[in-house]
């Protein structure tokens, strides 16, 4: 195993973006989760997923994953897990930080840390219906993205900065939208 010291398998990584070079099909990725509610568990949500298809085939995970979102008990939950948009949040921040160190990986670039901290905005009258005037999402997030490295120029983490930005699959979905179709079964 040719293991980066950010602990991200290079070999493995070198030879993903190989393949879909070479092969564009294996480039489509679908991800499931299943997101479950039970009455008595107030707010408290449960995601889970373990599979996921490229190229058409099915991975399977060694270990699924499993994420709780509730309120704070301000708002009537148990606060046993971060709100949805605090997990948008940290989904951006995770998916900016990922795009960061496979890019410095990519490059040789040694980075010694990624910290990313995203405030952001909800004007509760939108979700709660009490104002049309107001959307129920998020109005603004704010993130800062601090780099350090003890080796590389300011330029590198400055261009790494621009890629992580620019390549986040988040990012891009938050920021330019995506199609959402619903079905009710």
């Amino acid at each position: 195993m040719n293991q980066s010291s950010s602990g991200v398998n290079a070999q493995i990584l070198g030879a993903v973006v190989e393949t879909i070079k070479s092969q564009p099909e294996m480039a489509k990725v679908t991800f499931q989760v299943q997101t479950h509610w039970e009455s008595g568990n107030g707010f408290k949500i449960t995601s889970t997923g373990k599979n996921f298809r490229i190229g058409g085939q099915t991975v399977e995970r060694q270990e699924p994953f499993m994420l709780v979102s509730d309120f704070p008990n301000e708002f009537g939950g148990g606060s046993k897990g971060p709100t949805v948009c605090e997990m948008c949040m940290a989904s951006i921040g995770s998916c900016i930080s990922q795009t960061i160190v496979a890019y410095a990986t990519m490059m040789g670039i040694q980075l010694d840390s990624v910290r990313i901290e995203t405030e952001g905005d909800v004007d509760i009258r939108g979700f709660t219906g009490v104002s049309e005037k107001v959307r129920p999402g998020a109005q603004e997030f704010r993130i800062s993205i601090y780099l350090e490295s003890k080796t590389a120029p300011k330029e590198q983490l400055e261009e790494l900065y621009e890629l992580g930005i620019k390549f986040s699959p988040a990012m891009d979905t938050l920021t330019h939208g995506t199609t959402i179709k619903t079905t009710n079964k």
